[in-house]
């Protein structure tokens, strides 16, 4: 092919495909998480993060707003989990569009293609951030929106009003979507001021602007805990001060645990990326560094922490997410006829989505029960609305008795989302948690309580420990046991419910307003 011929080609395909491959890249993560949503059942937290729709605050217990935002956008939409998990695929999409313009105007157009191909593909950072009703979402968003103004502010002081007014607007939705992302703001800050420049910038007033407009736009944070007793705070504070003694084993399974969750070829690139490539530190841009000034305390504080506490697999997201520009300019200049990299991409880009896909199958349909019993295999544990109305209507009498119940209680804070996804437009009740952990259900409940209400309580059933005959407050009444109701998955027992009637209510139930941790 000659030369003058290869434009004619390059006319000819965009005829047939208009999209370019940064847009096609992104459509086809937008479907692909769509289908993974579609099939997944509700998580835990997502569940439980149900009700932070229905129950509108300016923060919650132990999240900030964010993800209580995006539940009632869902929750819009439907109850269905795709319908719920909608904002965040949606905002998922918006924030690979910012990382790539970022990364496009640091570097070029193909590092910005990379650094798209890493966050549509990297598990735990598209399910955490772009399928999952959960407050990795808002926050992947906020910090793309911050990628796209330290691309345009390369000095990251700001030096107009604009300019602050945007960055404080930027770091308060960072602070009203999860606590963990706090740390980025004074290694922000850390960053800035290694300049001489920008220390002497601290004289204008756009600096003092940018944290009074950030005061402002996380001002739900503090007035709500200030109307609590600052009780998150509390909250936060009794998981990482336990006085519980360092173990090295903790700190050195969690980071195994990160190894699976972003899939070892991915995990080795955004790790790589923690330092400079050698004999090139000196022609690295300034971003690498401010990125590097805010990744590591992440990286280290939670390292630290996992030999101390447990640890969720998410709260490194902002860390690897802010690693993407860099590792998109590495990936953009290899040398890709090395098997090497031909054979971590293959495994990467080739295999990795089918996997996927398979284990939402599975935990959708339970497609290798023949081989996993049930009982070990911790994905039985979720239930889809349709197979737990199925199940409870399998029984008449209990699905009266939920319906006209003015009070549907749980003793498990994860599980009344499962129950009012499955009970959607035949009741009115109220859910709550009795006993156990209430998180959140603490401050949900109506002026007065439940004074003079009856209904119905239910849990996972204990043979050790049955319903009427565990420790709830005598305010409850009498528990009566109503039945066992077994909820299958394609057909196979997996959820194995216990129900009981309780009430009239004596009283209020007490809230302490301050649940353990």
């Amino acid at each position: 092919m000659t030369l003058e011929q290869q434009p004619a080609v390059a006319q000819k395909r965009s005829a047939s495909w208009p999209l370019a491959p940064a847009e096609t890249l992104l459509l086809g993560g937008l479907l692909f998480r769509c289908l993974v949503a579609a099939l997944l059942p509700s998580g835990f937290d997502e569940s439980y993060y149900f009700f932070y729709g229905l129950n509108p605050s300016l923060s919650y217990y132990d999240h900030p707003m964010g993800v209580g935002v995006w539940s009632w956008l869902g929750q819009r939409l439907g109850t269905v989990p795709l319908a719920l998990r909608t904002p965040s695929i949606l905002s998922y999409t918006l924030a690979l569009w910012l990382l790539q313009k970022a990364t496009e105007r640091w570097f070029n157009p193909r590092a910005a293609l990379w650094a798209v191909v890493v966050g549509t593909f990297c598990p735990l950072l598209f399910l955490c951030g772009g399928v999952f009703l959960l407050p990795d979402s808002p926050l992947v968003l906020a910090l793309a929106f911050l990628l796209w103004w330290l691309s345009r502010h390369p000095r990251i002081m700001p030096g107009s009003a604009g300019d602050a007014v945007g960055l404080g607007i930027i770091l308060g939705a960072i602070t009203i979507s999860k606590y963990h992302a706090l740390l980025i703001l004074p290694a922000l800050l850390a960053a800035s001021l290694r300049r001489q420049e920008n220390r002497r910038a601290l004289g204008r007033p756009w600096p003092w602007l940018t944290v009074l407009v950030w005061m402002m736009a996380a001002s739900p944070l503090w007035i709500w805990n200030i109307q609590n007793g600052w009780v998150s705070f509390q909250f936060q504070y009794g998981r990482t001060g336990s006085g519980i003694q360092f173990d090295p084993l903790g700190s050195l399974l969690f980071i195994l645990t990160q190894v699976g969750v972003l899939f070892p070829t991915f995990f080795l690139l955004l790790v790589r990326m923690l330092w400079p490539e050698r004999g090139r530190a000196a022609m690295e841009p300034d971003v690498a560094t401010t990125l590097r000034w805010i990744v590591w305390p992440q990286v280290v504080v939670f390292v630290l922490l996992a030999g101390r506490m447990q640890v969720m697999t998410s709260w490194l997201v902002p860390a690897w997410w802010m690693l993407l520009p860099l590792a998109g300019d590495w990936l953009a200049r290899r040398e890709w006829k090395r098997w090497p990299l031909r054979f971590s991409r293959w495994i990467s880009l080739g295999l990795l989505p089918p996997i996927l896909l398979f284990a939402a199958a599975h935990i959708r349909f339970g497609l290798l029960e023949p081989l996993v019993q049930t009982q070990n295999d911790p994905s039985s544990q979720l239930m889809t609305p349709e197979d737990l109305r199925a199940a409870l209507k399998n029984d008449p009498k209990l699905w009266k008795a939920l319906c006209k119940a003015d009070v549907i209680a749980s003793y498990r804070w994860e599980m009344p989302g499962y129950l009012a996804g499955a009970l959607n437009g035949c009741t009115d009740a109220r859910f709550t948690v009795f006993g156990g952990n209430a998180l959140g259900f603490a401050f949900w409940d109506p002026p007065g309580g439940f004074k003079g209400k009856q209904g119905v309580i239910f849990a996972p059933v204990d043979p050790n420990q049955p319903l009427h005959t565990r420790p709830f407050d005598p305010v409850i009444g009498r528990v009566t046991p109503l039945g066992l109701v077994q909820v299958r998955r394609s057909g196979r027992p997996s959820v194995m419910l216990e129900f009981a009637e309780f009430g009239p209510m004596r009283e209020a139930y007490p809230r302490d307003g301050k649940p353990q941790p």
